[in-house]
Order: structure tokens, then sequence, then C-alpha cells
């Protein structure tokens, strides 16, 4: 964890930063980056525009944040999931393959 600290007059702050929370903020700023992508290529397509590489960059764009929302989620679950028996363990397992193979498969799609 990265620790950063503020003096004020009075009090001195340290702010903790983890890697899910890093990973949260920057999933959620790159699926609005493209979601606002999606929007301003359907929106073009409603006026007669078409731009043939708009699809990929968005498909990147979306990429690349289920990879950091997939690790801002897997860690505080894997957190979870270690104090609690073998099958809540093979769950975890399980669903974090279904997870990364559906994100492959969207990959090809591109």
């Amino acid at each position: 964890m990265a620790k950063r600290t503020t003096k004020t007059k009075t009090t001195t702050r340290t702010r903790t930063y983890s890697i899910p929370t890093l990973c949260a903020f920057w999933g959620i700023v790159l699926s609005g980056v493209a979601m606002f992508i999606g929007f301003f290529v359907k929106l073009l397509e409603i006026c007669g525009v078409t731009i043939i590489w708009a699809n990929t960059l968005m498909g990147i764009c979306s990429m690349i944040s289920m990879v950091a929302l997939l690790i801002a989620v897997a860690i505080p679950a894997y957190n979870f999931v270690k104090g609690k028996s073998r099958t809540w363990k093979i769950i975890f397992y399980a669903s974090l393959v279904l997870y990364i193979c559906g994100i492959i498969g969207i990959g090809f799609t591109l």
C-alpha cells in the first residue's frame, strides 16, 4: 500500500491507497470513457457518419476496464474466501476462470 501524508496547519492526515481501490477507480474511469465512446459512435451512426475503427476503440476500452474491475473485485473476494472451506475456494476460482474466459471471448470479437 502506498501512503501519502499531507500536512495542514493543525493536523496530519495519512491517506492509504490499495490496489483494489486504485483498480476500482481506473476501472470506473475507463468504463465511463468506453460508455461515452459507445454513446458518441451511436450518435454519429444516427447522423449517418460511420467510423470503422471506433468500435475497435470502444472494445479495447471496455476490455481494459473489465480487467481493472476484475482486479478490484478479485482481491477482496479472495480475502473473503481464504478463511472459508474448500468449497468456497472452488466456487471462487471457477467463477474467476469463467470471467477471464468471458473477457478473452470478448477480445476475439474485436
